[in-house]
C-alpha cells in the first residue's frame, strides 16, 4: 500500500536500512491501525503519537550503527506519516501535530 514511504532515508547511505525498514514497519502498523478503525481526524494523533514513540526508541540503535535521526530524517518521516493519513483520506491534519512528541 505505501510501498515508497521512506525512500529518501532508503536511498541515502547515512540511514542503515535495515533500521529504515524497522522504522517503516512502525508507519505502516499506524497506518492499519488508522485504516481498520474509521477513526475522527482528532482521534489519529494519539496512534501517531504512539508509532513516533516508538520510533524515539530507535535513536540508540541509530547510534550504534554511526546514523542518527537527525532533523533530515525527521522531515522524512513526518512526511511519510502525512502520506499515510492523506491516503486515507484525512487531509486536516497536522504534521506537527502528528509528530509533536518526537525526540529528533
Amino acid at each position: 500500500m505505501f510501498a515508497d514511504l521512506l525512500l529518501p532515508m532508503f536511498d541515502d547511505e547515512y540511514y542503515p536500512d535495515i533500521l529504515v525498514a524497522e522504522v517503516k514497519q512502525h508507519i505502516e502498523r499506524f497506518a492499519e491501525k488508522v485504516s481498520k478503525s474509521g477513526l475522527t481526524e482528532q482521534e489519529v494523533y494519539p496512534l501517531a503519537h504512539l508509532a513516533v514513540a516508538e520510533i524515539n526508541a530507535m535513536k540508540p540503535q541509530f547510534k550504534d550503527l554511526d546514523s542518527s535521526l537527525d532533523g533530515t530524517a525527521a522531515d522524512y518521516i513526518a512526511e511519510a506519516m502525512m502520506m499515510v493519513v492523506q491516503e486515507l483520506g484525512l487531509f486536516d491534519l497536522e504534521v506537527e501535530e502528528l509528530v509533536a512528541n518526537r525526540e529528533w
